[in-house]
């Protein structure tokens, strides 16, 4: 308004004034706070904030009467996690370590090489066993090993005399009877594969392994075996040459007198690379139906462990990532079996 020629202040510039005003107390405010100086409508009083949790996420509880070295209205305004007072701020995040708290008994034949004998010293050795011992560090406990004759390792397991078997039995399957499919039994995963497969002469170019491509070749089979079965079965047009033992077909691949030899791949890999197999590789895929060549060879434990079962399981996933395993295959079969 005008008063004698004059424009008076009016309510206007009065708030502009009192805006300037409450600008500077909240920027000290804001600097106290950041400061950790207590804010001046807190310094006299206390009380109890609840921390609302965010829609759809969880959000650890803090125990009652722990401390932070921050006050709430920090941690609200920085959007830092609460501390959590049960570990130490330097100590890092570890997993806990699985550790078998007794000691273990490994039952095994002995007699069955590459995958478990005696080697000189009498002393147990084999795929079966180094693996066996590779599983029991994994786990972090001890283990003994104990050899029994093959017909006495599940009875020896079922009364209490052994805690697991290692000793290439295979898995039971539709066809392929196996003991481990007895009452009372656990079985973990598969520690090992058994697929039929190819070999060929080190210098001899392999056709496809199709029935197509096989047609009228020589393929020499161990007569009776399943390897001869699937080969019928799998490629009808091709020239079966059967042959009373493996050694014998074998031996015929190397003299020239049959063009392919179908055997188990395991046997396969062992020959090659022995100086009686120097003349031959092997060349293609495996053949791993399940019909015929089972699902592999498995730990047999009894029913009721089934901790010591699955400990044994994550171990072996471990081994096979990390090349644990390959080393040890690659010392027997020159590859891995897995």
């Amino acid at each position: 308004m005008w008063v004698g020629g004059i424009k008076r202040a009016g309510p206007m510039r009065f708030l502009l004034y009192a805006n300037l005003i409450a600008i500077v107390l909240l920027a000290g405010s804001l600097a106290r706070l950041y400061e950790g100086e207590p804010l001046p409508w807190r310094a006299q009083r206390h009380e109890t904030v609840v921390i609302p949790a965010p829609p759809k996420e969880d959000v650890a509880a803090v125990p009652s009467g722990s401390s932070s070295p921050l006050t709430i209205e920090q941690i609200m305004a920085l959007q830092l996690p609460l501390p959590n007072p049960a570990r130490s701020p330097s100590e890092p995040d570890r997993a806990p370590e699985a550790t078998l708290e007794r000691d273990i008994v490994i039952l095994t034949e002995g007699a069955y090489p590459p995958f478990n004998y005696r080697d000189e010293s009498g002393a147990l050795a084999g795929f079966d066993v180094e693996l066996a011992q590779a599983l029991c560090v994994r786990i972090r406990t001890k283990c003994e090993f104990v050899a029994k004759s093959w017909g006495d390792l599940l009875p020896s397991l079922r009364q209490g005399e052994g805690d697991a078997v290692v000793a290439s039995m295979l898995i039971p399957a539709p066809g392929r009877e196996s003991p481990a499919s007895g009452d009372g039994l656990i079985l973990t995963n598969r520690y090992y594969s058994t697929p039929g497969h190819f070999a060929v002469r080190r210098a001899a170019v392999p056709p496809a392994a199709t029935p197509a491509a096989l047609a009228g070749r020589s393929i020499a089979v161990q007569a009776g075996s399943i390897h001869q079965a699937y080969a019928s079965m799998r490629f009808p047009s091709a020239k079966l040459e059967a042959f009373p033992s493996l050694g014998e077909a074998q031996q015929a691949l190397a003299q020239g007198k049959a063009d392919l030899l179908f055997a188990d791949r395991n046997a396969l890999l062992r020959w090659s690379a022995s100086s009686e197999g120097t003349c031959c590789r092997l060349v293609g895929p495996d053949y791993g139906d399940a019909t015929y060549f089972g699902k592999g060879a498995a730990i047999v434990l009894r029913m009721g462990d089934e901790e010591l079962r699955d400990r044994f399981d994550a171990a072996l996933q471990e081994l096979v990532a990390d090349g644990t395993y390959a080393r040890i295959s690659a010392r027997h079969f020159s590859a891995s079996i897995y």
